[in-house]
This record gives structure tokens, sequence and C-alpha cells, in this order.
């Protein structure tokens, strides 16, 4: 099996195991403003740290507007909040600088490289968020790559452990939106459930056969405990 195949055999099997998940389309300056928010953190304090943004600005035009110190104490849940109050009130100007409003969907008419660029050129926005916002906002096929979804793909021997994931990744998958939304979930709710960094679950997971992880490592004590997919866990 080469490796395009491969990438494609992970996703139906993931579909398999897990199902078709839902996929939620965001605005894409709020989805920018989350994503941002999500690094270094987990969803719920994420969605903690965004909840308390709007609580005390009400509109990402006044967090625009608000001092950075008042943006970095509303979002301190989420950690490393000084950086992202940076990143936010950058790249809200940013936008603003260009179309004179907070508006994003001029990337709709940019070519797919050129959106990407136009977002990555934003301080603390990479390849993984411009990723998210273009997929999950506009539904353009870039594939966006997490913590999980590198690790999962390192173990499968499709990408090297270090480095920028982001061109080889979409290289291997076609330019298939839907197919690269379900993947990008799913990849992470089998990272998040089984694939741990650490003492990874290997024996309940669909993806076994064609893992050189567990092909080198073979089975560990903790395949014998019940996984969140033998207990039907759900996607967090």
């Amino acid at each position: 099996m080469n490796d395009a195949a491969k990438m494609m055999w992970i996703a139906n099997k993931l579909i398999e195991r897990f199902g078709a998940p839902l996929v939620q389309m965001r605005d894409p300056v709020e989805n920018l403003v989350l994503t941002i928010l999500s690094q270094n953190t987990n969803d719920i304090n994420r969605d903690r740290a965004f909840a308390s943004l709007m609580a005390a600005f009400e509109t990402l035009d006044r967090i625009q507007l608000a001092p950075q110190d008042a943006v970095a104490r509303a979002i301190q849940v989420g950690g490393m909040q000084h950086q992202k109050a940076r990143s936010i009130r950058e790249a809200l100007e940013r936008i603003t600088s260009h179309r004179g409003h907070l508006d994003l969907s001029f990337l709709d008419a940019l070519s797919l490289s050129e959106a990407v660029k136009w977002l990555t050129a934003i301080p603390g926005v990479g390849p993984k968020t411009a990723g998210i916002v273009l997929l999950f906002s506009f539904a353009r096929p870039y594939f966006p790559a997490d913590t999980h979804i590198r690790r999962i793909m390192s173990r499968m021997g499709l990408i090297p452990e270090r480095g920028d994931p982001h061109p080889r990744l979409n290289e291997l998958l076609p330019a298939e939106p839907v197919l690269m939304q379900r993947l990008h979930l799913l990849a992470i709710r089998l990272g998040r459930e089984v694939c741990h960094p650490r003492d990874p679950q290997c024996k309940p997971c669909p993806l076994r056969d064609e893992c050189l992880w567990n092909a080198s490592h073979g089975s560990t004590g903790k395949d014998e405990v019940t996984s969140p997919i033998e207990r039907g866990g759900s996607h967090s």
C-alpha cells in the first residue's frame, strides 16, 4: 500500500469505527480567535476562555479596541494569555486594516496558497490555525494537523516526527474538504482516546494493522485496559 492509499485507508477505518462526525462550520473571524485560544490547551479551556472573552467585551470589535492586558485577563483560563492576547489583537487589527472591518470573506476568492500565506503572515498564526479557518469556515481543501494528528501519522510512517507535517499530508490527501474535515476530527479523537503519547492502547486501535509503531514496539500492558472505544466513549 503506498502512502496516498494508506491515508485513504486511515480515513475509512476511522469512519468505520467512529462514524462520520458532525462538522460545524464557523464564522471565519470567530474561528480564527477560537483557534488561537486553542493553542497549548484543551477544548474545554479554549471554550471557557472564549466565553470569558465575549462576556467581558461582547463583540470582536470591542476586543480589538480593548487594552491587551484586559484581553489577557479575560482569557487567563486558557493559559499563555499574554501571548494569545497579543496574537488575537494583531489578527483583528490586520483584518480591519485590510478590509476596513472584521471580515475574512475575501479569503475565499484567493487561491489556496495565497489564503494560507495571508493568514500565516499574522504573528502567532501557523499552518494549523490557517488550515482550520480555511477548512472549517470556507470548506477549502487544506488539511490542518495538530499534535494528535502529527503523532498518529508519524506512527503510521507517513511523516517524520519533526518538521512541518502540512506539505506532506496535503500532498497525500485528495483535495476533498469533507474527507479532510472528517479525517481531522476523527484522528484527533483517536489521539485523545487511544493513541496516547505514552502507553497507547494499541489492541483496540482500528489502525493497528498498518501502524509501524505497533509493529516495532509490539503490544503493551496498556492494551489490556478497556478503551474508550470499547466503552462507547464520546468525542470531546
